[in-house]
């Protein structure tokens, strides 16, 4: 189901009008993601599914900072561990190169928390620091993009590691860089 999501999401972005697309400096934006979370191998964690939101405002064409949450219910890998659901919380700054363009790539960093609730045993929350890369691929006048993203996770103090990839939509909710022109 989310490849044919994916793929008509593509399809109707080439076929698109051709216009002057670009990341529009002082629009709010909400981000829906789908994707997948690779647990590092001392988590005994398999690799799951994971479904995300995130709400953003560009200061300027080039800068945003976004608010982001992701859910994940990880199944265990084998015995020395159980069942765990892993919630993220981070605000990030986002620099996007060639903002005036279709296709705007993006470098991401922030900080937040990563709570987990084993079905068996404590509840952790620790520290989240995480990075990574996307784009986004605007179409429909500027309104919408397709959204595609790689983090890595790591949260302290025990530096475990998870990497987390997704694919979505971006949708711009203000116009303010057009009625100025």
């Amino acid at each position: 189901m989310l490849k044919k999501i994916i793929y008509l999401t593509i399809l109707l972005g080439c076929f698109s009008l051709p216009v002057a697309a670009e990341n529009q400096s002082g629009a709010y934006s909400i981000s829906a993601m789908l994707g997948r979370q690779m647990f590092e191998g001392n988590l005994s964690l398999d690799t799951s599914e994971v479904w995300g939101v995130g709400i953003g405002y560009n200061f300027d064409k080039n800068w945003t900072v976004e608010g982001v949450y992701t859910s994940t219910n990880a199944d265990a890998e084998d015995a020395s561990t159980t069942d765990t659901k892993v919630e993220t919380y981070h605000l990030d700054a986002l620099y996007h190169f060639w903002p005036d363009k279709k296709l705007v790539p993006y470098f991401a960093a922030g900080l937040g928390a990563i709570y987990s609730s084993p079905d068996v045993g404590p509840d952790r929350d620790h520290l989240l620091f995480n990075y990574g890369v996307g784009f986004k691929y605007f179409f429909l006048d500027d309104l919408i993009a397709l959204r595609a993203d790689v983090r890595h996770l790591v949260d302290f103090p025990e530096p475990d590691n998870s990497l987390q990839y997704s694919v979505g939509l971006t949708f711009q909710l203000s116009k303010s860089a057009h009625a100025s022109k």
